[in-house]
């Protein structure tokens, strides 16, 4: 019956009616007998309709079509994509972009290195033989430029040739600026000067030999040198004869004897003196005292007197020597110029005598003791009592208190220095230079000259002495 066979057949199968009885038929992209029915992988089989360039995908009863990566469409008819049209398809911006078959090349362009994604520059400049070696080489993003040397012409590559300025240039050394001509060297040239000029870079101007030390004949130390326009001149000093290259000294005391019949003519180099004796000086026609004191030929420390053709020399006071020379005496090396009390300092030509610390006085008859208590009890503080000593002073502290810093005062605290300053049952309380030994909590002191005793309990009233035991009165 239809609902019992249907009953039967796979849940992929169709249960179909023919006459007088029934069968089961499996589904579309599944096989079987109709009673078991299995999927039909279509992309194993081969009964898919997928672009050669499209990936199967089977399903239950059914397939799928997806392009590949590269390609576009929908599945059945797959187009290959131009990645190269977007963004240069990835590649880095000194490539070049190919397109292929469900893909893309980057390679990158002639100048540069790299695997297409990433390119850097080649600097071909880093290979000295890359350009001419009178050229210079520029590198470029992807290339170079060889360009020739200044004074050179050329492709720069392989051919640089030097430019002959003096022949291609003819007024570049012109003779209006003073130059004799012109000198071609490589890759420049140079304007020749005649003799005694130079070139500063513009012109030729004149050598000034007698400044720069740049003769050819040096001059006789005896004579000027002169400078002139292109040249230089020697002219002997006067007092000099020009013999040659030479110039001689003139003796005017052999030829006329200029000098007064007083006096004696002594020849110098180039000149001469009338000679008046020692201790005088000639004066256009007469011999006049040479005040020697006024020329400083005694010592700075000296006195000086002078006398007709003479002079004498005496060391000031403090100071000793022939006068020519004096030398500082030292005072305080001598005995009994200061108070015993006193320091000696000594100076050029004299000397000072200074009181010590602690003394008062003219430092070399007289250095008496200062008292310094009398002012200000000497700067001592606290209860310090101030004693004076010859030169000096003290402080000295009442007992029960320790000196600081030479002046102050300060209490002792005894509770802390002594070691257990107090007896058995008492408690140390330091006060000012002194300290006093308390009762401890519980316990109680009758007199003055007794220990602590302990309070009982059921005590109202005890006494405590050195000499008996502690009696107790308990109040019934």
């Amino acid at each position: 019956l239809p609902g019992r066979v249907g009953n039967f057949c796979h849940p992929q199968a169709q249960c179909i009616r023919s006459k007088d009885n029934y069968t089961c038929s499996c589904g579309m992209g599944y096989q079987g007998d109709g009673l078991q029915c299995s999927d039909i992988d279509e992309c194993l089989s081969g009964l898919h309709r997928c672009h050669r360039n499209a990936r199967c995908n089977n399903t239950l009863g059914s397939y799928s079509c997806i392009c590949r990566d590269g390609y576009v469409g929908d599945g059945t008819n797959c187009q290959d994509i131009d990645e190269c049209q977007k963004e240069n398809g990835g590649c880095h911006v000194s490539a070049v972009c190919t397109n292929t078959e469900g893909g893309r090349i980057c390679k990158c362009r002639n100048g540069f290195r790299g695997n297409g994604y990433n390119c850097t520059d080649i600097d071909e400049c880093a290979s000295q033989l890359v350009c001419h070696w009178n050229a210079t080489c520029t590198n470029n993003p992807g290339s170079y430029v060889c360009t020739c040397n200044p004074g050179y012409k050329g492709n720069g590559n392989y051919l640089c040739l030097d430019i002959d300025e003096c022949s291609e240039t003819p007024r570049v050394c012109s003779s209006a600026l003073g130059y004799k001509g012109c000198k071609n060297l490589p890759g420049t040239y140079h304007c020749t000067c005649s003799n005694g000029f130079e070139s500063n870079g513009q012109s030729c101007v004149d050598i000034n030999e007698c400044e720069t030390n740049t003769c050819s004949l040096p001059c006789d130390p005896n004579a000027s040198c002169i400078n002139r326009l292109g040249s230089y001149e020697c002219v002997c000093n006067s007092g000099f004869l020009e013999e040659g290259l030479t110039c001689t000294d003139i003796n005017e005391c052999e030829e006329e004897n200029p000098c007064p019949s007083f006096t004696t003519c002594v020849n110098n180099a180039g000149s001469y003196k009338c000679d008046c004796g020692v201790g005088y000086e000639f004066n256009i026609s007469e011999c006049s005292d040479l005040d020697e004191c006024s020329e400083g030929f005694c010592s700075p420390y000296a006195n000086c007197r002078n006398t007709p053709g003479s002079f004498s020399c005496q060391c000031a006071e403090g100071f000793s020597g022939d006068g020519l020379s004096c030398v500082d005496v030292d005072e305080c090396s001598l005995v009994l110029q200061c108070h015993s009390n006193a320091l000696c300092f000594n100076f050029p030509g004299s000397y000072n005598c200074t009181c010590q610390v602690g003394y008062a006085g003219d430092g070399k008859t007289i250095c008496s003791d200062v008292n310094e208590c009398q002012e200000d009890n000497g700067g001592c503080r606290n209860g310090a009592t101030c004693v004076n000593n010859q030169g000096s002073f003290l402080c000295l502290c009442p007992d029960g208190f320790i000196l600081t810093n030479k002046t102050i005062c300060e209490d002792i605290n005894e509770c802390e220095v002594l070691e257990n300053p107090c007896s058995v049952n008492e408690q140390c309380k330091n006060i000012d230079g002194s300290y006093e030994c308390l009762c401890q909590e519980g316990y109680y002191r009758p007199t003055n000259t007794m220990d602590c005793c302990k309070i009982h309990q059921f005590q109202s009233l005890f006494s405590c002495f050195h000499t008996i035991p502690c009696l107790v009165i308990i109040w019934i």
